[in-house]
């Protein structure tokens, strides 16, 4: 045992030296690469008996994390009234309450949780079977205390996230005659066909 003393190195010889040289001038560097390391098989006793192949090497590589992902443009959050998914006169339409409801959901009586699995359910089936035009009922809230409803709050909060929004296009208060403003107009985003 050497006691401790590390094993001398073998210097490369003129041939293998010449061999190395001419390997590496085709080679370039890596973004990713660090500085290439000596595979640890030298011999411990240091003899020069027989000859030895050039030393491969080991390229130690940096650990790289991905890419970043291109950033997804956020959609316009839905409010009273914006129209980002539809064009200017069917937004007008929508306001005033002229496009045909094809469909009517009542969420008086509902708890939040309740109401948001009934909306959630309510708006997907109307999505699949290419439905439009909606009517929400939220109800105004607590009329004697001037409160607003809780639902009338939620819902539309409830439009922006998903899966919801991905069937809204956009919404705005009913009309008087159908609620006012605790109903909503909901517009459907046109079904994409599965091809």
């Amino acid at each position: 045992m050497g006691g401790g003393k590390r094993p001398r190195r073998r210097h490369l010889s003129a041939d293998e030296k010449a061999l190395w040289d001419h390997v590496t001038q085709s080679v370039k560097r890596s973004s990713a690469a660090g500085t290439p390391l000596p595979l640890d098989d030298d011999d411990p006793e240091g003899s020069d008996e027989t000859p030895a192949a050039p030393k491969k090497t080991r390229v130690r590589q940096r650990l790289m994390e991905p890419p970043p992902l291109p950033p997804t443009p956020n959609p316009i959050p839905l409010t009273h009234g914006t129209t980002a998914g539809m064009d200017r006169r069917t937004a007008q339409r929508l306001r005033r309450g002229k496009l045909d409801v094809e469909a009517t959901l009542d969420l008086h009586g509902h708890t939040q949780a309740a109401a948001h699995r009934t909306l959630e359910r309510f708006l997907h089936d109307g999505y699949m079977a290419g439905r439009r035009t909606v009517l929400v009922i939220t109800g105004k809230g607590d009329r004697l205390g001037g409160r607003p409803g809780v639902l009338r709050d939620a819902v539309p909060r409830w439009f922006n996230e998903i899966p919801m929004r991905q069937w809204v296009a956009g919404f705005s208060y009913a009309a008087p005659k159908d609620g006012g403003d605790g109903a909503l107009y909901v517009r459907l985003k046109r079904r994409k066909s599965s091809r």
